[in-house]
């Protein structure tokens, strides 16, 4: 008998552990595998959208530095669409003594670089400079006045050693009247005058440490020859390229910048590896857990085993059965442990998505834009103007005229379209005729011709002003006695537009036609007659190569401008063939 009941405690013993690894062992699997797993995918994760954040960081940066730089291509076409500035800069700069006129173009000339200083933060000023032997230069916001080189010699010198090599080239530099930190971007521009855009560094180096996922990370921005002209974060740029620091990068294919930022590698890997740890914390605390139900569970199972025990031994004794009662066995530590393993998986992908969202959310603090002013503010200034003077006079004047014209023509240019008709055209170029007139009385007339069908064809916009321009500029006012005669005749031959504007001014050298023709068929800006060569490189981008600009004159006698421009089939249709002779 006490041999029977020893080997029931050993059966019983030996269930019991059986059980036990039954239990535990693929819990303990389970938990190795999806920990380990887990953490080599959370870990390479989070790495990976480190990585990603970083270049998100780099890619911001060189969008809101660009975004900055435009500013040279918008001032850059500003004088591409406006040649006359080019002319009063160079006129305005080498004259001696500024009378009223040369006044009035500094301060056109001064509207155009203080418009983009006053709206844009970052901007400090701009300068404009053309070679002139009183050693001058135009400032923004420098109300009407020109300054000497001695006021900022600085950016002379770099002007020097990179102007015939460079386009244009940038540096970081300390204006010494003030003490600002400045980064200075030159552009070059025709006759060796040079755009210099100095940026507010204080200004982009605030943005650059709003935009940092840690706190002791350092960016860079270098220029194309490598030079380092802005840093924020503890280290130097030498320092950073150490093995100490992670290092990403990242080029600027349009202004040749190039972006780095470092970050420390203790702190680089402090949140994996803070991950990686409490990953593994969890794992014991899962795995221990794992054996307290491994063991409840089979305690369930011993007990269920033990009952059924006792009721073959009932049954073997004949007693009662209904007596005891039978608990069901049921699979918790298959359930509990697939939720721990579930709340496991899910409470880590929850932290890697806060993390996620966190570093996107810094990320995109660099993508504050700068307000504009609104365009519609200097048409409005001109009607108060206008009415003011009406007012101060009593009754409308000349200068109401001009205004109005003026009004006019402003309008007809800010519109966004490239495109306006022919009528539209005509209309515009009258304003301009009228405000010359005010200007220069009766020393021209101006003859138009064209049929009424030719209104409606499309034309890129200001293609007649600048031709008309010429005529007067380098034709009528260089002419000796008489009442100048322009005419411009507008028609339709075949599927093209052409337009004659013939002048019977002083004419054009031999010797200096030769050069105009050949500055217009290789696209370079000459040193005069600055509208016709900016009119032809707008049609040539427009209309491609089938568009043809010829000029014709003789000395003494006068110059004809001859533009050909190809028409679709439906401006064809609108316009019907108009065709007559040039007499």
């Amino acid at each position: 008998m006490e041999e029977k009941i020893m080997r029931q405690r050993f059966y019983k013993h030996k269930y019991f552990y059986n059980m036990l690894i039954k239990f535990l062992l693929p819990v303990l699997l389970s938990i190795t595998v999806v920990g380990g797993v887990g953490t080599a995918v959370g870990y390479s994760y989070l790495k990976t959208e480190l990585d990603q954040t970083n270049q998100k960081l780099l890619q911001s940066t060189l969008y809101s530095t660009e975004l900055m730089l435009s500013e040279l291509d918008s001032l850059m076409l500003a004088f591409d669409i406006n040649p006359g500035i080019i002319n009063k800069c160079y006129h305005v700069l080498n004259t001696e003594s500024l009378g009223y006129q040369e006044h009035q173009d500094l301060t056109t000339i001064e509207t155009f670089i203080n418009a983009p200083v006053n709206a844009r933060q970052y901007i400090d000023s701009i300068y404009i400079y053309y070679p002139n032997p009183y050693n001058r230069f135009i400032r923004s916001n420098n109300r009407g006045g020109m300054l000497g080189i001695g006021i900022d010699e600085g950016w002379l010198e770099s002007y020097q050693v990179h102007k015939d090599k460079d386009k244009t080239w940038s540096e970081r530099r300390r204006l010494g009247t003030t003490g600002r930190d400045l980064i200075t971007v030159y552009q070059m521009m025709d006759y060796d005058g040079v755009i210099i855009l100095n940026l507010d560094a204080r200004y982009m180096k605030e943005l650059l440490d709003s935009a940092k996922v840690f706190s002791n990370q350092s960016v860079f921005i270098c220029s194309q020859n490598g030079d380092v002209l802005l840093q924020t974060g503890p280290v130097s740029l030498e320092e950073a390229h150490g093995k100490d620091s992670v290092v990403y990068s990242m080029d600027s294919e349009r202004y040749q910048w190039s972006y780095q930022s470092a970050i420390p590698k203790i702190e680089f890997y402090r949140l994996p590896l803070l991950i990686v740890r409490y990953t593994f914390v969890c794992i014991l605390l899962v795995t221990f857990l794992g054996i307290l139900l491994a063991y409840a569970a089979t305690r369930l199972s011993y007990r269920n085993f033990e009952t059924l025990q006792e009721l073959m031994e009932a049954a073997r004794e004949g007693k009662d059965i209904h007596e005891y009662e039978v608990k069901e066995s049921s699979d918790y530590f298959a359930y509990i442990t697939r939720q721990m393993i579930q709340n496991f998986i899910e409470q880590d992908f929850l932290r890697v998505q806060l993390s996620e969202r966190k570093y996107k959310l810094r990320a995109t603090e660099l993508l504050a834009m700068q307000s504009q002013m609104n365009p519609h503010f200097l048409y409005n200034t001109l009607e108060t103007v206008n009415w003011k003077i009406m007012e101060q006079t009593g009754k409308r004047t000349a200068a109401n005229d001009m205004l109005e014209d003026l009004s006019e023509i402003l309008v007809y240019s800010l519109d966004e379209r490239e495109q306006a008709t022919l009528e539209q055209e005509i209309h515009v170029t009258e304003c301009y005729i009228k405000i010359l007139k005010e200007r220069y009385g009766e020393l021209f007339l101006v003859e138009w011709s064209y049929e009424e069908e030719v209104l409606a064809i499309p034309v890129v916009k200001f293609v007649l002003q600048p031709l008309l321009e010429n005529a007067v500029n380098h034709g009528i006012r260089e002419k000796e006695g008489g009442t100048g005669r322009i005419r411009i005749k507008i028609f339709v031959k075949g599927e093209k537009l052409h337009i004659h504007v013939v002048d019977n001014g002083a004419g054009i050298e031999k010797e200096k036609l030769t050069r105009l023709r050949k500055g217009l068929e290789e696209g370079r800006l000459g040193d005069s007659h600055i509208g016709i060569f900016n009119t032809n490189k707008r049609l040539q981008l427009a209309y491609g190569e089938s568009c043809q600009m010829k000029i014709t004159s003789r000395k003494g006698e006068g110059t004809v401008v001859m533009l050909v421009i190809p028409m679709s089939r439906n401006e064809v249709e609108t316009a019907k063939n108009d065709t007559f002779s040039l007499n």
